[in-house]
């Protein structure tokens, strides 16, 4: 439950980030537009509440895995720092370790 929480606080938190702009330099320097940051952070909060309806957990694990894959393929292609690589690194480990435990057990 904690590792779900913490997944959940990061890609919400990440979703704020680009709903108020933050992150927008970031996204204008990849060449990426405004629209597909938003559609982003949305994608985002529909895999939290995916992630989190009973029955629909794994669909929004998976979604939520694929936000994450195409994050470190940006950064990577961009030659972002292992920095900025580590949070995204870290959470997909976490979404992995979850989907695990929760097939598992």
């Amino acid at each position: 439950m904690i590792l779900k929480l913490l997944i959940s606080v990061v890609f919400i938190g990440a979703a704020v980030q680009k709903f108020t702009g933050t992150v927008a330099p970031n996204w204008d320097r990849w060449g990426y537009s405004r629209q597909f940051m938003y559609a982003t952070a949305i994608a985002e909060l529909v895999g939290v509440a995916f992630f989190w309806w009973p029955g629909l957990e794994l669909i929004g694990a998976g979604g939520l895995g694929l936000v994450l894959v195409g994050a470190l393929a940006t950064l990577i292609r961009h030659r972002e720092g292992p920095s900025q690589m580590a949070l995204s690194a870290l959470t997909l480990l976490l979404v992995v370790v979850h989907v695990y435990r929760s097939t598992v057990a």
